[in-house]
């Protein structure tokens, strides 16, 4: 049973451990064993298409290397499991270090209407607000599986608060460093 007994935005899919600690593994080798970017203060990767955070748009198919096959894999999950309606198509690696998180932001209407957020190495807890000034906190564990549909991918926004250390369950628990998978899907007939 988890220690994070939380109440959830409407539409937003949680399932701890969806990540079998194997996978987690091959995910974590695969993913340091490719070049960050570092134009952000958080270190990222892109795969299938690049996303432009300076012009706010997602470029064409093609713009980022092609999805590696252990990440790939994962996505054949997620749509397999019914999470997307087709195969996503650009995975962005996000690398959260202590004192390190992301602005609140709703994914851009270009991305399809789900996005999923695998956690790996440690669990850190991301805030959702709504547009009348509720905010929920969820605790995404490692290895946990976050798929933001409906309200909660068009209406709730959510982000990373930058700190030291999150609190849950009465548990000061130190950050040291975060890597979270984002999948997605485009209705950009180009991607």
């Amino acid at each position: 049973m988890s220690l994070f007994q939380v109440e959830f935005p409407s539409g937003l899919i949680y399932v701890p451990n969806w990540l079998s600690e194997e996978e987690h593994a091959a995910a974590l080798e695969e993913i340091d064993n490719h070049q960050f970017e570092s134009t952000l203060a958080r270190r990222v990767q892109h795969y299938g298409s690049r996303y432009d955070y300076f012009a706010s748009e997602l470029k064409d198919a093609g713009s980022a290397p092609p999805i590696p096959p252990v990440l790939s894999e994962i996505g054949s999950r997620l749509f397999s499991e019914g999470y997307f309606d087709k195969m996503p198509s650009q995975v962005i690696i996000n690398e959260y270090l202590t004192d390190q998180g992301i602005a609140s932001h709703i994914d851009k209407n270009t991305f399809g209407p789900a996005v999923a957020t695998i956690s790996l190495l440690e669990s850190w807890t991301m805030q959702f607000s709504d547009p009348n000034g509720i905010k929920i906190e969820v605790p995404l564990e490692a290895r946990s599986l976050a798929v933001m549909t409906h309200e909660s991918r068009y209406v709730w926004s959510h982000g990373i608060a930058k700190r030291k250390a999150d609190v849950v369950g009465g548990l000061r628990i130190p950050r040291v460093r975060r890597l979270s998978m984002t999948y997605r899907t485009t209705d950009n007939p180009k991607l």
